[in-house]
């Protein structure tokens, strides 16, 4: 009777081998898993190295278009000193050259006097040299007369 126990013991092995398949293809599947997790991880580490280089290249850009900012608003500050200083030089040349017409209108009217006071000389100097040979004539035309 004996025997017959041992064998009443041992067990049906296809439900065990079933199991033992079942968990070697649960364990290939936690290690495909695992695979395709670190393969993730190096997809998302790639990904966060290019979101980090695009947010250095944002922030790059940033920078560069503040500089193009100040850049602009420097070269408006100078083309406005620029014209502000032509603007200055223009008027103190016109202002120079509005003084030098005055003095030339000045000096021209004061010829101008000079002129018409030495031609009222010549013309008193005239009228008397034409009344001193209007009395020599007459007194010439009397003298011959008288001979």
């Amino acid at each position: 009777m004996q025997l017959h126990c041992h064998l009443c013991v041992v067990l049906d092995p296809v439900p065990s081998l079933d199991l033992g398949q079942q968990l070697q293809l649960k364990v290939q599947r936690m290690h495909d898993i695992e695979t395709e997790n670190q393969k993730l991880r190096e997809t998302l580490e790639e990904y966060n190295k290019e979101f980090a280089e695009v947010k250095n290249q944002e922030v790059t850009i940033k920078t560069l278009k503040e500089k193009i900012r100040e850049y602009e608003q420097t070269l408006k500050s100078q083309a406005e000193n620029i014209a502000l200083e032509k603007e200055q030089k223009l008027q103190n040349d016109f202002a120079e050259k509005e003084r030098m017409l005055q003095e030339t209108q000045i000096s021209t009217a004061s010829k101008l006097e000079e002129a018409e006071h030495k031609v009222q000389t010549l013309q008193t100097a005239l009228e008397k040299t034409r009344t001193e040979l209007f009395d020599l004539k007459t007194k010439y035309d009397e003298e011959t007369t008288a001979k």
